[in-house]
């Protein structure tokens, strides 16, 4: 796993749209050269399903307990949900620059999508059937619930138009646009948007000057 990027100075943010890109974008800066990184451990893992509201308190300190009772168990887990993350980053990034994923991303997503499928229940009632995730003290849950996120995503065409990978030169977050003209560019406006406005501010401005003294 890797976990050479610092610890955050602040808290997770939830602007993808979808699970699977909000897990992405728990990464601060870029994928390659990150600056930090929210998920460190199991408990960071099933804090984020909990603010992602994808468990319920309930679940989350069932999940931490068990991780504390088998944590060799829970840190493969959270080797596995990195490397998924960094998977679901290079294909949704790949087709939002409408390049074609690597077979090798796609498996990955395809195996862990398999593995948390065979984990669940099929139910029937008022006569239509419909699968069923349990949590409970299931430590691959979050990797299961990540997978099923981005694989619905990745077959779902309409929600797939409006991805988009953030304009910023310093940010790589995925974001749904769901703006009615499906023409933004960043990740967030206040972040990522008035930085680079601030920055076209001050290259104009500059330009401006080095001619007025030409």
């Amino acid at each position: 796993m890797r976990n050479s990027a610092p610890a955050p100075d602040h808290g997770l943010e939830f602007v993808g749209g979808a699970l699977a890109l909000d897990f992405t974008n728990t990464v601060g800066g870029t994928h390659t050269e990150p600056t930090h990184d929210h998920i460190r451990g199991f408990d960071d893992l099933v804090r984020f399903l909990l603010l992602a509201r994808n468990v319920s308190e309930a679940d989350a300190r069932r999940l931490m307990m068990r991780a504390q009772r088998q944590p060799a168990e829970a840190r493969k887990v959270v080797e596995r949900a990195v490397a998924l993350r960094e998977a679901i980053w290079r294909v949704f990034s790949a087709v939002a620059n409408d390049e074609t994923p690597t077979a090798e991303d796609v498996a990955l997503l395809r195996k862990e999508a398999l593995r948390a499928a065979s984990r669940a229940e099929l139910a029937v009632a008022g006569g239509h059937g419909q699968w069923i995730w349990r949590v409970g003290e299931d430590l691959e849950y979050p990797v299961g619930a990540l997978a099923r996120s981005a694989v619905e995503l990745l077959t779902t065409a309409e929600e797939l138009s409006r991805l988009r990978e953030c304009a910023s030169e310093t940010c790589q977050w995925l974001f749904l646009d769901r703006s009615k003209s499906r023409t933004r560019r960043w990740c967030d406006m206040r972040d990522c948007g008035n930085r680079a406005k601030a920055r076209r501010f001050y290259e104009r401005t500059t330009r401006a000057k080095r001619q007025a003294r030409s």
